[in-house]
């Protein structure tokens, strides 16, 4: 089953509960089934590691005067996170930035870890950004189907199929969740587009389609990252 990542959910939850429109419990509950994980470590540095629940680090999050914010690194983006974060982390899982010097993320060992770690991802607003996806979606589908591509969508398909949006909070906006729900099945057609299509008889409408496919790519990705006024 495909699912929007992790990272994006628990700020969605976090940011609900710092204004007000979840309690800390609920948001806490919430986040335990998002991760299956009822507690984090707290990496305080190489050495010393100590665990705490997803209750405490919800209720110091309420009490921060900024939002959180989500990262979604990817090969050549790597969303505000530290190279030598990179190389520790599911990248597919995504981080959420509690503030400019602490991510929470998972290891590729399964584990959540609250990291002390200098970042700089951005907070996106969510208007803006589906605003310029819409623009990229209509401006793609005529360069595209003028393109002559070839390929095979099975897995595409396969994947927009199994596709479900689970476990957003319930303060969100119809308009809120189908601007999510749009963002997340173009960030899967078009990851899947380029490595799936092709235009066989020219290289350079062939370099373009991975260029507009990739512009895809990265404004369903912002949609994503914005969870400060979804």
């Amino acid at each position: 089953m495909h699912a929007l990542p992790p990272a994006v959910l628990i700020g969605l939850w976090l940011n609900a509960t710092k204004v007000g429109f979840v309690s800390v419990t609920d948001a806490a509950n919430a986040i335990e089934t998002i991760t299956n994980h009822l507690e984090i470590e707290i990496d305080l540095n190489a050495s010393l590691v100590e665990k705490s629940s997803w209750l405490d680090l919800v209720g110091q999050v309420a009490a921060k005067s900024q939002p959180v914010a989500v990262g979604l690194p990817i090969d050549g983006d790597p969303a505000g996170v530290a190279i030598s974060v990179l190389s520790k982390i599911d990248r597919s899982v995504g981080v959420v930035a509690i503030d400019r010097d602490h991510l929470l993320c998972q290891t590729l060992q399964d584990n959540w870890v609250l990291i002390a770690e200098t970042n700089n991802v951005l907070h996106y607003d969510l208007s803006q950004s589906k605003r310029r996806l819409t623009e990229s979606i209509s401006s793609s589908v005529d360069q595209l189907s003028a393109s002559e591509l070839v390929g095979d969508d099975a897995e595409i398909v396969s994947a927009l199929e199994s596709f479900r949006t689970l476990h957003l909070p319930p303060h969100l906006t119809q308009r809120s969740v189908d601007a999510i729900e749009l963002a997340a099945r173009i960030w899967i057609v078009a990851r899947g587009a380029i490595s799936s299509s092709i235009a066989m008889h020219s290289p350079s409408i062939d370099k373009r389609r991975i260029q507009v496919l990739e512009q895809l790519v990265r404004e369903s990705r912002t949609v994503l990252q914005s969870v400060i006024t979804a």
